[in-house]
């Protein structure tokens, strides 16, 4: 993750104001600008001539512009992408954690400022002063080094994740890790006495109407053509129910579902006006990034806000949700393509940054 803007606070108080008042329409396919749209798709079409496997969603105004699949899922040219080709979220997983944790904080069973040890046992001294803020903002001090891949059970996997020496004091630096994000799914286990899964499924993919989407260990029996193959085969310890998935990347899902949760979501539909301020507000400040709780903000070509969040997998998923609310325009981009070219650019940054630029450059490429 390393495309990175400020954003202004007036900026940002603005966006929020704009996004949860007037929310994301539940989008309708429609004509949209004819200009903008016979663009998109010709420079879709062409990203696919050049190799990539991918899924796109461009809206505005809650109007879907383009929502369409383009390229070869499989080295055999056998297997299409389509708008309900599954793909790995991989870290877009980390926002839907964000948002159950400020779920269980509406419900007073959680506070941001909370430390690890009120939800965890034996949590070693020099982490007892970890707050789930910390993890949210990626400031813990945890390192990332897939400490609970393999592993099926959570107390296992937490405690081997809490046995890792920190890299610096909490709170005092910034080190993007996803053992972060499985200690935070641990603990929207222990509060709601329920599994990540359920919980999740039960209070946003439900609530939003993401009928499609799926997590880990849960695409096995689909047909073939239903999930972008890996470019990779894993070992099959990591293709169960396995903690170095859980919280941190292991969603599967599509540009149906996708728009859905973001309308879920930006309308108020989820979380509440202050909770949603409180998510999308940048806390700490990466030269030009502002971190916000699983999610960042940066400026967008025009000087405006832009919230996004992205995720890659080395096994070639990989997959962004980029959100401009002065234009009230929504990009998804997913693929399995992983990194290509000379710049070794993973597909989604490739291709949504090409989006964007014919977005804010009427002109076109």
């Amino acid at each position: 993750m390393n495309r990175s803007v400020a954003v202004a606070t007036p900026v940002l108080l603005i966006f929020l104001a704009s996004a949860v008042c007037q929310g994301v329409s539940r989008a309708q396919v429609t004509a949209g600008p004819a200009d903008l749209r016979d663009k998109l798709e010709r420079y879709l079409d062409q990203s696919a001539e050049a190799g990539f496997a991918f899924s796109a969603l461009v809206s505005m105004d809650g109007r879907v512009i383009v929502q369409s699949g383009s390229g070869w899922l499989d080295s055999a040219r056998t297997v299409r992408a389509t708008p309900r080709t599954l793909f790995n979220l991989a870290s877009i997983t980390k926002s839907f954690t964000a948002v159950a944790v400020l779920m269980l904080r509406e419900q007073g069973l959680l506070g941001l400022g909370d430390a690890l040890t009120k939800f965890l046992a034996d949590v070693p001294k020099d982490k007892a002063a970890v707050t789930l803020e910390q993890l949210l903002l990626h400031t813990s001090g945890l390192g990332q080094n897939y400490l609970a891949d393999g592993m099926a059970e959570r107390d296992k996997a937490a405690a081997a994740i809490l046995r890792d020496p920190l890299k610096f004091p909490p709170g005092t630096g910034f080190s993007y890790s996803n053992e972060n994000y499985e200690l935070l799914a641990a603990v929207i286990e222990v509060v709601s006495g329920r599994s990540y899964e359920r919980y999740v499924r039960d209070n946003v993919l439900t609530r939003a109407g993401m009928a499609d989407t799926r997590f880990w260990d849960e695409t096995a029996g689909l047909p073939p053509n239903a999930v972008a193959p890996m470019t990779r085969a894993l070992e099959p310890a990591n293709l169960g129910h396995n903690w170095g998935y859980i919280g941190s990347g292991g969603i599967y899902s599509n540009i149906v579902d996708l728009p859905r949760w973001f309308e879920a979501l930006a309308s108020g539909r989820l979380l509440n006006k202050n909770s949603l301020e409180m998510m999308w507000a940048p806390r700490r400040q990466l030269t030009d990034t502002g971190v916000a709780l699983g999610w960042f903000v940066s400026k967008a070509p025009d000087g405006t806000a832009e919230i996004w969040t992205r995720g890659s997998e080395d096994w070639g998923h990989n997959g962004v949700v980029r959100w401009f609310p002065a234009r009230r325009t929504l990009v998804i981009v997913q693929s399995n393509s992983g990194e290509r070219g000379d710049k070794n650019i993973t597909a989604n940054r490739s291709i949504s940054d090409g989006i964007v630029a014919l977005l804010f450059d009427r002109r076109g490429l």
